[in-house]
């Protein structure tokens, strides 16, 4: 109901600036004076060259990872801003693919999301590595959970001694309702081929053999977490049991307890990314990298707030766990997520 919404009102929005672009036309007409034919001026030509020749050098584009990760089709918008996952993932392969994409900048706020999400970023992470392209976490707000096991597949982690981070664990959430609907007279009336298929259902007790059934679950989901932060740190996995714990951390305690590798702020981390690409990458003329921000593929994203369209990050994530934003839900389904 809320993509019906959002749609609506982008299309009133569309035409209310398709009849803005009419009057300003008009205007123009009015407005216009000789000259039509004039030829730029030679310091016009001069930046529009400068800026075509900019789109063939090498450089070092900066990825945004915003709000909660979860998976999902990419439906491209004028409105909207490209830092979404899917957006994340496109531009992550776009840098592996362009062989003028020397290294990533990564700049992340968010508190985690869905494990298969967060697990397809990391894995394109590992891949830059791999390919000698190497990428710098900036970390904002916060980064938590499943953004934080993205981050830990990075060559290093730039934090804000204020940025909130670590929440390394898994939840997993579900209601019990049977004692309301026994008061209003409601009975389940639930159909299965499959003992377990209604696990987690709102409308009864959890069985014995569920409740195992789920922490199992949630244990290997575990595993995986401090397995691959492990191979992405090289962090041990006993000192991570200890540090890990669903704990959250400021960013002058992430990097007291080895989580994080530096404290400072995006422009810090340019200056080190840099410094990475000479020292250990070996690449020459690494200073002379421009850097270029990849999350303004929205024409009209700054509309958003404007027009109520931006969702907020308490509606993200009661839309991850609800399916209202057009991703397959499950009850009690396994989160790298903070709770907020």
């Amino acid at each position: 109901m809320s993509l019906i919404k959002q749609e609506k009102r982008e299309i009133i929005v569309v035409i209310t600036l398709v009849a803005l672009c009419l009057l300003s036309s008009v205007l123009g007409m009015v407005l216009l004076k000789d000259g039509q034919g004039q030829m730029h001026s030679g310091n016009e030509v001069k930046k529009e060259l400068l800026s075509q020749i900019g789109n063939y050098q090498d450089y070092i584009p900066i990825i945004g990872l915003e709000g909660v990760i979860y998976d999902g089709f990419a439906k491209s918008s004028p409105f909207s801003s490209a830092t979404d996952a899917v957006s994340c993932k496109q531009e992550l392969q776009k840098a592996l693919d362009d062989k003028k994409a020397k290294a990533v900048l990564l700049r992340m706020n968010s508190p985690g999301g869905t494990v298969a999400a967060s697990q397809e970023i990391y894995q394109l992470v590992k891949k830059l590595r791999e390919a000698k392209k190497p990428v710098l976490v900036s970390m904002g707000d916060i980064c938590g959970s499943g953004c934080y096991y993205i981050a830990s597949a990075a060559d290093s982690i730039v934090a804000n001694p204020g940025t909130l981070t670590g929440s390394i664990g898994v939840i997993s959430q579900g209601v019990n309702l049977k004692g309301f609907f026994d008061r209003l007279g409601i009975k389940d009336q639930t159909f299965k081929a499959g003992k377990f298929k209604d696990i987690g259902s709102s409308q009864r007790e959890l069985m014995p053999e569920e409740i195992s059934i789920l922490n199992k679950l949630l244990e290997n989901s575990y595993d995986q977490f401090l397995n691959d932060i492990h191979a992405g740190r090289g962090i041990e996995i006993d000192k991570l049991q200890v540090i890990a714990r669903g704990i959250i951390y400021t960013g002058s305690q992430a990097k007291e307890v080895g989580l994080v590798d530096h404290l400072g702020t995006l422009e810090d981390s340019k200056l080190l990314l840099k410094d990475l690409l000479k020292t250990k990458y070996k690449v020459k003329g690494a200073d002379s990298l421009a850097f270029r921000e990849t999350w303004d593929g929205g024409q009209f994203s700054s509309l958003e707030g404007l027009f109520g369209m931006k969702m907020s990050q308490k509606d993200s994530i009661k839309n991850l766990l609800t399916g209202e934003n057009g991703t397959a839900s499950s009850v009690f389904q396994p989160l790298w997520l903070m709770e907020r």
